[in-house]
């Protein structure tokens, strides 16, 4: 074995041939490919300077690993030498390993300002539900043309009320 480290989801082996996610005491292996298929890493803000959140990129799809320390990280980067490492923020758009994401919204201006910022990394919203608001012509035309589907619903409930809307990643 190269390397182990410990992760909230089991210990992170790296061995000659392959590298896996083994849980402790039982030693069951809960995720496992040919060290060769591994493509690349994305980290993510974790526990507030304790742990980082990993995502390990093969060309068999990605695995999450979350509470690794940035040491520990440094030592497995280090066996995979050449490989991208993408450092992400912390909002769930930034998020690799997810495909689909639903968010509840109560304030509009910070559903437009997510909306926007989400389509900078291919996420498109898919779905839209409204309740509690009035519907207004002029607004709902208005939001329509900002935001499309999403903008029009917004438009529609006017200022009150929540809005549920689903996104989802394009080119997955």
């Amino acid at each position: 074995m190269l390397l182990s480290i410990p992760s909230k989801q089991g210990s992170i082996q790296v061995l000659e041939d392959g590298i896996r996610v083994q849980m402790p005491f039982t030693n069951k292996v809960v995720w496992q490919v040919p060290r060769e298929s591994v493509t690349g890493f994305t980290t993510q803000p974790g526990s507030p300077g304790v742990a980082i959140i990993v995502t390990i990129h093969t060309t068999q799809g990605l695995f999450q690993a979350e509470t690794v320390t940035p040491k520990n990280f440094q030592k497995l980067q280090a066996l995979f030498p050449g490989l991208q490492t993408v450092v992400a923020g912390k909002e769930w758009y930034h998020n690799p390993a997810i495909s689909s994401h639903v968010e509840v919204y109560t304030d509009q201006k910070k559903m437009q300002k997510e909306v926007e910022e989400a389509g900078k990394f291919g996420w498109t919203p898919q779905g839209a539900d409204a309740t509690n608001g009035k519907f207004s012509a002029g607004k709902a035309l208005a939001g329509g043309i900002v935001l499309g589907p999403v903008g029009l619903l917004a438009g529609a409930v006017g200022n009150k009320g929540k809005y549920t809307v689903t996104f989802i990643r394009q080119g997955k």
